[in-house]
């Protein structure tokens, strides 16, 4: 049976005005509710992709090409710090800034400072600007980490940002109410001020942060010594073997934690050795650990720990730079 041309169209003009009407009823809802909402649509997609940021950053520490690294490194950095500004409150984007951002340090910036430091000793040159500038970058790169990790914790422990700005009493009072959960986010808040440290002991604000450093520390042996290949046993041992006893050093202490860490990492964390080497070994004047330990780095290959290849090749690059100053440090 066939419709009349008047008929038909009248058919599909009111078609047409239902569909019309719809649409204009769905994006009524869609812009009320961003309206109401802010940007939470926004948000809720910035916090859906982030699963897909956080699989994809194994990616850069099992790298072993350190010039692919240090190109793609930054701006990947920027990314999620763009997705951030979009999701500031989100624990997972912070944790991954606060660990980028100590890598970008650690294995990229100081290896160009040490670079720098060894070509200015090796001309004989009395001071070495480029290397200073790269120590600056690298303690600002560090700060960066620690105030994410800070917030991070923040999320989980409401004041305990304040509480760390404190003294100790409040500190251990917070301290008191974190869990083996909370290890992570402790974790990456103080590591970058050690390794800060590390770098800049000519620095009085950072030197009043190392008793903070050495509590937190101690904490996360507490709750899970082995997190990050035995990371808090590493800055323990590097904290009390990288200076004198009059300065607060303790060669003991050092001792346990730095072989601690070697036991937790199987001896395939090569940055133990490296450390051990640098700290303990040299303000314990023992060049023959100090040998032994570099030679073991020199002499491991990267598939001992193919998920931390990254790390393990700033540990080679660093284990060749200290072995050639063996003759300045003993």
């Amino acid at each position: 049976m066939f419709l009349s041309s008047r008929i038909l169209s009248s058919l599909l003009r009111s078609i047409s005005h239902s569909l019309v009407a719809r649409r204009v009823a769905f994006a009524t809802l869609v812009f009320t509710a961003v309206g109401a909402s802010g940007c939470s649509l926004h948000t809720m997609a910035v916090n859906q992709t982030v699963g897909l940021i956080t699989k994809s950053m194994p990616a850069f520490e099992q790298e072993w090409d350190f010039e692919l690294v240090s190109r793609a490194l930054p701006a990947n950095i920027k990314t999620i710090e763009g997705f951030l500004m979009s999701a500031p409150k989100n624990a997972d984007l912070l944790m991954m800034l606060a660990r980028a951002y100590s890598a970008y340090a650690l294995v990229l910036i100081e290896d160009r400072m040490e670079r720098e430091q060894a070509r200015a000793d090796d001309a004989d040159e009395e001071e070495a600007p480029e290397a200073d500038r790269q120590r600056l970058r690298a303690r600002e790169m560090y700060a960066r980490a620690h105030r994410y990790a800070l917030r991070a914790l923040e999320t989980r422990h409401e004041g305990f940002s304040e509480a760390f700005k404190k003294g100790r009493e409040a500190l251990d009072a917070a301290l008191a109410t974190c869990s083996k959960d909370d290890v992570p986010a402790l974790f990456w808040t103080v590591m970058p001020l050690a390794s800060a440290i590390n770098i800049g002991r000519d620095d009085v604000s950072l030197i009043a942060a190392l008793p903070k450093v050495k509590v937190v520390m101690a904490r996360i042996v507490e709750l899970d010594e082995g997190f990050y290949y035995g990371g808090a046993h590493l800055v323990l041992g590097g904290i009390y073997g990288g200076v004198s006893p009059t300065l607060g050093g303790d060669p003991v202490r050092a001792k346990k934690h730095f072989e601690r860490a070697l036991v937790l990492t199987k001896r395939r964390f090569l940055l133990v050795q490296v450390m051990y080497a640098r700290t303990f070994a040299v303000q314990e004047q023992d060049q023959k650990l100090f040998r032994a330990l570099l030679g073991e780095v020199q002499s491991a290959k990267l598939s001992i720990l193919p998920e931390q290849r990254l790390a393990n090749v700033a540990a080679k690059r660093k284990a060749a730079r200290l072995l050639k100053r063996v003759d300045e440090l003993f």
